[in-house]
């Protein structure tokens, strides 16, 4: 028999001493005192395994809150940037409209680049079809010149973030013309 096998004995060893032992783990009546060196063995060994795991816990729990405090750290670091140009452009105010403007939309094309980097893309929709996955219809219009369901204006751009829906894009679209059903009397101006 090694070392190992002494020192902790086979399940069915322990099984057998966990059915002789009480609550109190004091030996049962009649027990021998090498089974109750093993129970006392044993319990001290799940007391050490429960110290562990609820050192292990509370390791993940702080790990965690920390996770949660400074999980945006990457992005807000590319942030940064942008908030410099727009403060510079800010402090531009007297210059051109068309070189603030300028200044602007370099800093916007910069910071979708950047957003880029963690995922973020831009939903087209302009042009397209209502996807109701995709689109959310904030107004419907009637068009003779546009099939129905066809986007004919965007309200507010959507996203993707990895592939998923981040947010939708509002968008306006085309409905079929109101049919004439012959109803309306000629001339009523209706």
């Amino acid at each position: 028999m090694n070392d190992r096998e002494k020192e902790s004995p086979p399940v069915e060893a322990m099984a057998e001493v966990s059915t002789e032992v009480d609550v109190e783990g004091e030996p049962a009546s009649g027990g021998d005192p090498a089974e109750t060196v093993d129970a006392a063995k044993l319990k001290e060994q799940l007391a050490y395994l429960a110290a562990e795991f609820e050192n292990f816990r509370k390791r993940i729990a702080r790990e965690r809150e920390a996770q949660a405090a400074f999980g945006n750290e990457q992005l807000l670091l590319a942030v940064l940037p942008f908030l410099d140009n727009l403060e510079r452009a800010m402090g531009q105010a007297g210059a051109s409209a068309e070189a603030l403007l300028s200044g602007v939309r370099m800093t916007y094309d910069q910071f979708l680049a950047e957003l880029r980097k963690f995922g973020l893309v831009q939903l087209p929709a302009q042009g397209g079809t209502f996807d109701p996955s995709l689109h959310e219809a904030i107004a419907s219009v009637p068009s003779s010149g546009k099939r129905g369901g066809a986007i004919l204006a965007e309200a507010r751009k959507g996203y993707l973030l990895h592939g998923r829906l981040l947010r939708p894009a509002q968008v306006t679209v085309a409905a079929p013309p109101p049919e004439d059903d012959g109803d309306t009397p000629a001339g009523s101006g209706e």
